[in-house]
């Protein structure tokens, strides 16, 4: 990977990460009565479940941020772009359509069919 490409990945990566921290923002933590506050069963039912989805999505972008500060890190160690798992070199074109990704396509198919 030349310096040009990482410059680009580097790009790419802050951008996404700009992005995950916003969509954090807008799907904060609400506040407001609670669910014990609401005498409807229905109305109850709905936060409840509205809340669980916020958390799963809280949750889904802390992890993609963890990936993208840990590409970060990895691009400023001079190590980015290295599978994690068999130690080659990740496809550039990989990397260009996710720039977060730790793993080729052959460990990440493992990965995916282990577990």
């Amino acid at each position: 990977m030349n310096d040009d490409e990482k410059q680009e990945l580097r790009e790419a990566l802050l951008g996404q990460r700009k992005n995950v921290l916003a969509d954090v923002s807008r799907h904060g933590v609400k506040t407001g009565a609670g669910a014990g506050a609401i005498a409807d069963e229905t109305e109850r039912a709905d936060i409840i479940a509205e809340n669980m989805v916020e958390h799963q999505l809280g949750f889904s972008e802390s992890k993609l941020l963890e990936k993208i500060e840990y590409a970060l890190a990895q691009l400023d160690q001079g190590t980015y772009g290295i599978c994690d798992e068999c130690q080659k070199e990740i496809n550039i074109e990989r990397l260009k359509a996710k720039p977060s990704v730790s793993l080729c396509i052959a460990c990440q198919t493992i990965k995916e069919q282990s577990g």
